[in-house]
């Protein structure tokens, strides 16, 4: 999972969690529920005490938000409470060694998948139908083929690509700075660092 799609999981909920005017509306309240997906910043041994953290100074009308990402994201769901007062939880859903983005930011490689789905998107274009017949699609791969070596003949030329706006730019050098003084500070500190450089 690329931090793109748990970034619209979590704002799905915040919506349905009838969250989302004081969201907007509420820069400290958005603060604290990016917080939780500024988890995905942490290496993946750290999350789960973090959140257990960062879960007391939730504000208590962001428990529904919470719970849900405890139970698909961290924990897992509660299976059955015994008498000694222990909880039996399963394996979350989504484990977060499947959705931290810290390592692949340390290795400079993009926490998103949204270059290859907009290949896939523009192929869906290009295809123009799900089921196509076989020599369609090989007239297709050639086509594609004939772009993949013009941009290739291009970055050979030396010829610009086109530049990221410099915001962006200054976003990941903010995040990459703040992963770089990871354990300088507190855990709190470092989520409300990375949580005022993402937007949803």
């Amino acid at each position: 999972m690329c931090f793109f799609h748990l970034g619209q999981c979590f704002w799905r909920k915040v919506q349905g969690s009838g969250l989302a005017s004081q969201y907007g509306n509420d820069e400290e309240f958005s603060l604290l529920l990016r917080h939780i997906c500024a988890l995905a910043f942490l290496p993946p041994d750290e999350i789960t005490k973090a959140f257990d953290i960062l879960k007391q100074h939730l504000p208590q009308q962001t428990k529904d938000v919470a719970d849900w990402f405890q139970n698909n994201y961290i924990h897992g769901r509660i299976r059955r409470h015994l008498r000694d007062g222990t909880v039996v939880r399963a394996s979350p859903l989504f484990p977060p060694t499947v959705w931290t983005v810290y390592d692949s930011i340390k290795q400079g490689i993009p926490r998103t998948q949204n270059v290859v789905e907009a290949w896939h998107r523009r192929w869906e274009c290009l295809i123009g139908r799900a089921h196509v017949g076989f020599y369609r699609l090989i007239t297709e791969f050639q086509k594609e083929q004939q772009q993949v070596n013009i941009q290739a003949e291009c970055i050979l030329r030396g010829e610009p690509t086109t530049k990221p706006k410099k915001s962006l730019i200054d976003r990941e050098n903010r995040i990459m700075t703040l992963i770089k003084s990871h354990g300088t500070g507190t855990v709190m500190e470092y989520l409300r660092g990375i949580a005022h450089n993402l937007s949803f």
